[in-house]
């Protein structure tokens, strides 16, 4: 197995055996339509490709602390190495977004953040809720839950849990604990005689706690004046369970004295359509009804994109294409890469574009891997079969080649397969040859 297109040719062909070996057709007319509908993909659409657009770079969190902008602490609880054999730690780079995140909270705002995937939404409410607990554990360090943080899965919780406690290690300064209902006796009790400073749960759970409490009054007493409640996965909170949700939060204001609370939701996508604003005021609209609190769509924070290639004129990259397409893809250094056009044309076609509105540049929409090697074709002058090939072997070499300056390449490619189920044979009542052999499921035949 060669890369991920290789990947993908053998997965769909080991599909199309599976799904066919259940039955074999006597009839010819009915053997034709399924075979027909194999050999075209009906099944599996041609694959999308995209790349991951580069985010942009805020500060260094050792400078932010030099600045005094976050506890000492802060910076040093996060940094990256340190499960490295040696250690090898070093501070974190934040991107705008999580400056953002910081700003809000300094300013005791609550807010939103709706970015993609990979951007460390996760670090825009445990890095500001960290700092806030660090600074005023300095004055008062009375045990008590000050932060809530609320998932939709058990398993996005266990794995944040993990990613949180990286980042702590052996530190004491901050407390982070789950209750979920996987717990044993022994942990809940613990959870209960010594609250943690954050407590991670899910939304079934919490509504427990305020339910039953007579068995879980020591974690209700221990959250009163609840400072910060997170909704992970806001986007997940929608119609009858949205409702479920909205009204725990107004009970949890209610049942810990939680009127000062700072409510903060995350989400990988809320609203696509329309310009910055009109996005910003769509998502403040939903959390605003969500957390029972006024979230201004200036409270709503977006992810900023920056490109990771030179900035070229479209006419300079286009002139320089037909001779690179079939070139083989090789960077000596990150600035040959940056240079290369296949890639400047890769990034600004499969990464980044330009919202057609306010002009801000954004996710490119993902297309699938023909019509991206038409484009590509239509603009160097190549055929299609050969840019094709060079898409494929650029999008493979980036992975390939592994002594990137930064240790890892400058795209993060993703090549999405969609399968579906196979459908059931339905026919029309004519004899063989006449009648109408259908795959859709529909109740009647078209045109009647």
């Amino acid at each position: 197995m060669n890369d991920i297109f290789d990947f993908r040719k053998k997965l769909v062909e080991s599909y199309k055996q599976f799904s066919t070996s259940f039955a074999t057709p006597r009839s010819t007319d009915i053997a034709e339509t399924v075979k027909s509908a194999y050999d075209g993909g009906k099944f599996w659409p041609d694959p999308l490709i995209q790349i991951n657009p580069n985010y942009r770079k805020g500060g260094n969190i050792a400078d932010l602390a030099q600045s005094g902008v976050v506890e000492p602490e802060t910076a040093e609880i996060f940094q990256i190495g340190k499960q490295d054999n040696p250690p090898n730690p070093k501070p974190i780079t934040l991107y705008r977004h999580q400056m953002e995140a910081l700003n809000m909270v300094a300013g005791n705002k609550s807010y939103v953040v709706t970015t993609g995937t990979g951007s460390g939404k996760s670090l825009t409410f445990f890095i500001p809720i960290v700092n806030r607990i660090i600074k005023e554990k300095k004055t008062d360090n009375t045990k008590r839950i000050r932060a809530v943080i609320v998932y939709p899965m058990n398993a996005l919780a266990n794995s944040q849990f993990e990613e949180i406690r990286k980042f702590l290690g052996d530190s004491s300064l901050v407390t982070v604990k789950r209750y979920t209902g996987q717990e044993d006796s022994t942990e809940r009790a613990q959870i209960k005689s010594d609250p943690p400073d954050i407590l991670l749960t899910n939304y079934v759970m919490l509504d427990l706690i305020l339910t039953r409490y007579h068995e879980d009054h020591e974690i209700v007493e221990a959250a009163q004046n609840l400072e910060f409640l997170v909704l992970d996965e806001l986007h997940t909170y929608r119609g009858r369970q949205g409702a479920d949700v909205a009204m725990l939060v107004r009970r949890i204001r209610a049942q810990l004295n939680a009127e000062k609370m700072l409510c903060i939701g995350t989400s990988a996508t809320m609203a696509s359509v329309g310009s910055t604003v009109d996005r910003q005021q769509a998502v403040a609209e939903v959390a605003s009804k969500i957390f029972d609190a006024v979230i201004p769509s200036q409270q709503v924070i977006l992810e900023e994109l920056e490109y990771a290639t030179d900035s070229i004129q479209n006419d300079d990259v286009l002139s320089a294409l037909s001779k690179r397409v079939t070139e083989s893809s090789s960077w000596s250094t990150i600035d040959d890469f940056r240079k290369d056009t296949l890639a400047i044309w890769i990034e600004r076609n499969l990464g980044i574009s330009k919202n057609e509105v306010d002009g801000k540049l954004e996710r490119a929409k993902p297309l699938t891997l023909h019509e991206a090697s038409a484009r590509l074709a239509s603009d160097s002058g190549c055929t299609e079969a050969e840019a094709e090939k060079a898409l494929q072997l650029f999008l493979t070499s980036l992975y390939t080649k592994t002594d990137w300056e930064d240790a890892r390449a400058p795209f993060a490619f993703k090549l999405h397969q969609f399968i579906s189920g196979p459908s059931q044979v339905m026919t029309t009542l004519e004899k063989p040859g006449e009648r109408l052999v259908e795959l859709d499921m529909q109740r009647f035949a078209p045109g009647t």
